[in-house]
């Protein structure tokens, strides 16, 4: 099973990798609710390798990879597995949680069987849950495992790790039908073909570039991004199409590699929203790109975040076994990762849709057609770029969006090897779509 293919790549699935070692790190409580890597005050950060301001994904990637229970799921018997040397599960609690796409989150008790070190049980899913999960979306159960006494390290309490599986897979007919191109009102586009929007400042276009992070710059790709143009992208407008209902464009974006061909389909659908369909064909000679999505800017005063996917820290594709499937809400300015210089932060990974609102309630969401890399922030990546201090940063009244159908991983230059070949970012084409509705 995979999260997020297009056509010139395939990240795999973090939930199924296998730890083999002890668990040494723990979760305390945190006042947001979420949790931070028990112990480490002055942690160091994922992205740059440097020591950072806050507890940082890289911690809670490396709490999970280590932890000491895990869980499997084959449609028919879920299995827990004790990844200990030494231990059993006695020193543990835990609790049942199901995340489902449609509705909501559910908790139930849940009581670890006995699991001797490298051993594993089956158990039953927990009878609350029903048959059907609660829902007809995506599902995802988690088993949030704490402490259950005082240990050497932690009082009682402390979450240890969140294993989780996937219990139903997301319809796979979830592109809505738009209304047929002869009836209904008409899509609003200017003059150059871009989509005119009332939440929407500055509209979708497409994106091939990041805020270069310290691994960008160490590894050389930043360079090679400036080299090729991708910071400065010039849209061209080529051709609109306009019927009742739907509007086809095409655009050209000019890089030293050749031309790239950016369509959208913009398509009214019955009940009032929008669907955005989109198609970027990268020329054979460009590679190793940042991204390969969409960025727009929506109106003011929309600063709540609420997605499903996986969270609530930071998750990129080759960092994500830290991030739990489920339901998650944040403030804007809170996704944001403060590093300790200024670039590329605060992305979710596998995100399956996401809203923003107001404090009114007010506000838009997007229901993507696939797992994708999705970012929210009150900054511009140019503005993260030309910093080289957090007080240089002067934060944007509304929000700046990405949709990323690709991005390439973080990798580990700084220290270490690049970003793996499988977390590139390749040439050919790419393709996703959207659906936009205003809540």
């Amino acid at each position: 099973m995979t999260i997020g293919t297009t056509a010139a790549h395939t990240y795999p699935d973090p939930t199924t990798i296998t730890p083999t070692s002890d668990h040494r790190y723990a979760r305390s409580h945190h006042p947001s609710g979420a949790g931070q890597r028990y112990g480490r005050s002055a942690p160091f950060t994922g992205c740059d390798s440097l020591p950072g301001v806050n507890a940082g994904a890289s911690s809670q990637e490396t709490g999970e990879l280590a932890a000491p229970v895990r869980l499997s799921y084959d449609g028919g018997h879920l299995r827990i597995h004790n990844r200990q040397h030494f231990r059993d599960l006695s020193w543990l609690a835990a609790e049942w949680v199901v995340s489902d796409e449609e509705s909501g989150r559910r908790t139930a008790p849940a009581a670890l069987p006995h699991v001797p070190p490298g051993g594993s049980a089956v158990v039953e899913p927990p009878a609350e849950f029903g048959a059907d999960h609660g829902g007809g979306g995506e599902a995802w159960l988690t088993l949030r495992v704490t402490t259950a006494g005082v240990e050497p390290w932690a009082g009682p309490g402390t979450e240890v790790c969140t294993p989780q599986v996937r219990l139903r897979e997301r319809p796979s007919a979830d592109v809505p039908v738009p209304l047929p191109a002869s009836s209904g009102p008409a899509v609003d586009v200017d003059a150059e073909g871009r989509l005119v929007h009332p939440l929407m400042t500055a509209p979708p276009v497409l994106s091939l570039w990041r805020a270069p992070t310290d691994n960008d710059h160490l590894g050389g790709v930043a360079r090679r991004w400036q080299e090729l143009g991708l910071d400065r992208l010039v849209r061209k407008p080529l051709s609109a199409e306009s019927r009742a209902g739907r509007v086809t464009v095409l655009a050209a974006y000019a890089t030293a590699a050749g031309t790239v061909e950016h369509q959208q389909v913009f398509s009214l659908l019955p009940d009032g929203g929008l669907l955005i369909e989109e198609t970027a064909v990268l020329p054979e000679a460009l590679t190793d790109v940042a991204r390969v999505g969409t960025v727009f800017e929506t109106v003011e005063g929309l600063d709540r975040m609420e997605w499903y996917g996986q969270g609530p820290w930071e998750t990129y594709p080759d960092r994500a076994a830290g991030g739990a499937v489920g339901h998650h809400s944040a403030r804007v300015d809170a996704l944001f990762t403060p590093y300790l210089r200024p670039q590329e932060s605060g992305g979710r990974y596998g995100v399956r849709g996401f809203s923003l609102r107001s404090d009114a309630d007010a506000g838009l969401s997007v229901r993507l057609d696939a797992p994708w890399q999705v970012s929210v922030t009150h900054y511009r990546a140019a503005d993260l770029a030309s910093a080289s201090h957090h007080d240089e940063l002067v934060p944007l009244p509304h929000c700046v969006v990405h949709i990323d159908a690709a991005h390439r991983g973080l990798g580990t230059a700084s220290c270490g090897p690049d970003t793996l070949p499988r977390y590139r970012v390749g040439s050919g084409v790419h393709r996703w779509a959207w659906v936009l509705r205003v809540l």
